[in-house]
């Protein structure tokens, strides 16, 4: 068995020689096989090896297998971490908490100890086991790929070598090598859905075809393949439509909507795996059909709510992803000669006397910045707040227009029109809407001989 591993792992390239290697050890079957062979390999290699272990303490056998580990791994020279799960409340989503307190012990220690790569004991029917739980509960394909042989983790990657082999054919091996090794109680109890699709479903389909571990592996890669081709043409066109900005993305969708079906949406699920997955949001397919069903829509303006106040606005040929907005409507702010203001974290307005610029914040200073000549007739200190229903500009002596109506015509989506400010004079009358439009009422005149300078600056 040893030479089929290691062939294996040579030929993926899974380590270089001299490396260090950090072992996910639990004790059971599966990872004792992969430290016996993991002592060969690194004879062969001169790699230096490393144990993590993690005590659940779900079990009273737990503390003796972990002592047997410690001292193992002193008698062979191998170092050893070990850290125990200190939860109070165990009941609740068992399996995933534990699995992310692995995980982000696992990256601890290759952080500090500077290990590039990470070992476990993942082997075949547990590809099988996964697989069948995201069919029944319901998947997207990419994560119908099921455990991944490599995939980067921490500052390295997570590696499964043993994928190849079946539970079976561990068992064998340790018995042949008189490997000693620990059974988890847990692991015969029903109460788990790993469990039960262990004990009593594949059974059956290895009783239907022997070939089946077989099968399932064979299915694993070629989504993975199908998943690799989507990505590589979903990657481009998610360049060209999606615009990240500071707190939301905008995404282009008059050619969006004139795609197949198939395209529109493996782009969503593409979309939503490079903006709101990774900001803790779960996706799931009723958010895809949502999507699709609104931008059908001949409405040129719709929302949705998704999860945790996250909204999907279109707006006319655009939709944006942004959450929620908390401002407070009809609260005012003040702006006098220098002494600037942060609209919001990505915002920052002053007003300064021309040649006399005002020192700007250093995070300010590569910002995108938009600049009015005022008079100095224009009372102050100046007003700044949202603009209201009813608020009218004058553009000419003779010519007041709707603020609504200036963003009605310019095409302007309502979650823009929310977020613009309003610069109002201190007797009221509205001199500017940044990025958008000016007043008559402050433009300089020639007699004017002090003349201010608004500010205003964004992070896009």
């Amino acid at each position: 068995m040893f030479q089929e591993f290691y062939s294996h792992c040579k030929r993926n390239e899974y380590w270089q020689p001299n490396q260090k290697i950090l072992l996910a050890i639990s004790g059971g079957v599966d990872s004792m096989v992969l430290l016996k062979l993991m002592e060969i390999a690194a004879q062969k290699d001169q790699l230096t090896i490393a144990v993590a272990h993690v005590n659940h303490q779900l079990r009273v056998e737990s503390e003796s297998e972990a002592a047997y580990l410690k001292r193992y791994c002193h008698e062979q020279g191998i170092s050893y971490y070990s850290k125990k799960w200190q939860a109070l409340n165990k009941e609740k989503n068992t399996e995933a908490r534990a699995r992310q307190f692995r995980y982000e012990f696992f990256a601890e220690i290759m952080e500090i100890e500077k290990y590039p790569k990470l070992l476990t004991a993942h082997h075949n029917d547990d590809q099988a086991e996964t697989i069948l739980m995201k069919l029944t509960r319901g998947s997207a394909l990419t994560n119908l790929v099921g455990i991944r042989a490599k995939q980067s983790f921490a500052k390295g990657e997570l590696i499964r070598p043993l994928l190849i082999f079946s539970k079976e054919y561990l068992e064998q091996f340790a018995k042949k090598s008189s490997i000693v090794y620990f059974e988890d109680s847990t692991n015969q109890s029903d109460d788990y859905l790993r469990n039960r699709m262990r004990h009593q479903v594949i059974p059956v389909l290895k009783k239907e075809n022997q070939q089946f571990l077989y099968h399932i592996t064979n299915f694993s890669e070629q989504i993975a393949l199908a998943d690799e081709l989507i990505q590589s043409v979903m990657e481009p066109k998610y360049k060209q439509w999606v615009e990240k900005k500071s707190d939301h993305w905008t995404i282009q969708i008059s050619e969006l909507t004139q795609e197949k079906k198939s395209i529109q949406y493996y782009f969503l699920m593409y979309l939503f795996q490079q903006t709101l997955v990774p900001e803790g949001v779960i996706i799931n397919q009723k958010h895809i059909q949502q999507f699709l069903t609104l931008i059908e829509q001949s409405a040129p303006q719709l929302a949705m709510d998704i999860e945790q106040d996250w909204q999907i606005i279109k707006e006319y040929d655009t939709v944006c992803l942004k959450k929620k907005s908390s401002k407070q409507e009809g609260k005012e702010r003040f702006l006098d000669i220098n002494a600037p203001v942060f609209l919001s974290e990505n915002e920052w307005l002053a007003i300064e006397i021309v040649g006399k610029e005002i020192e700007q914040p250093e995070a300010v200073k590569n910002w995108q910045d938009f600049s009015l000549l005022i008079n100095s007739q224009t009372l102050l200190p100046l007003v700044i707040r949202h603009r209201k229903d009813g608020d009218r500009i004058a553009l000419t002596p003779m010519l007041t227009k709707r603020l609504n109506r200036i963003f009605i015509d310019r095409k302007t989506p309502n979650f823009i029109r929310e977020q613009a400010w309003v610069i109002l004079s201190a007797d009221q009358n509205i001199i500017w809407v940044p990025k958008f439009v000016n007043s008559y009422l402050s433009i300089p005149k020639e007699t004017d001989k002090i003349l201010y300078r608004l500010l205003y600056k964004i992070k896009e």
